[in-house]
């Protein structure tokens, strides 16, 4: 829940006044909540894929990716698109469930999961024309090999936090 933030005058301000205002206070939050996420990758960093497979299945074309997300280990992905899908074509970032199935991860967004959605949402998104994009996340898929403990212990050592 946010707390109120008293400004000195504020009544006082005129519109273009309160919203500089507001825009340096938020700028000035943001600044403070990226410095406590430790040492982030550069944002000006080029994102890298590497097109590893593809197949054409019924309802799309998987491509297989690489990605170098930031540039400690390589981020496995899935990239869905429609046959007939639109140039540009709108997409959705798929973020896996944790369950505790450490070796499901991506592959959810393609085989589906009991618990989610009948059928797969690779195949949900697709037959509406919807690209889609699904990562293993830390230790999950082809990311996994280390405790949920022993990675946020080696990434606290390296002042990194778990983004992808």
């Amino acid at each position: 829940m946010a707390r109120p933030v008293h400004r000195p005058g504020a009544g006082n301000a005129s519109a273009g006044e309160k919203y500089a205002e507001d825009t340096h206070h938020h700028e000035s939050e943001r600044e403070r909540l990226y410095s406590l996420l430790g040492d982030l990758p550069p944002r000006n960093r080029p994102i890298q894929a590497e097109k590893v497979a593809e197949e054409r299945r019924d309802a799309y074309t998987l491509e297989v990716l690489m990605l170098d997300l930031n540039g400690i280990e390589p981020v496995p992905a899935y990239f869905t698109r429609p046959h007939d899908a639109p140039e540009p074509a709108p997409a959705v970032l798929y973020n896996h469930a944790h369950g505790g199935d450490y070796m499901l991860g991506k592959d959810e967004f393609l085989r589906g999961r009991g618990a989610i959605l009948n059928p797969p949402y690779a195949e949900a998104l697709a037959r509406r024309g919807i690209c889609g994009l699904c990562i293993d996340t830390w230790n999950f898929g082809e990311r996994r090999g280390r405790t949920e403990s022993e990675l946020f212990k080696e990434l606290l050592w390296r002042g990194r936090c778990c983004g992808a």
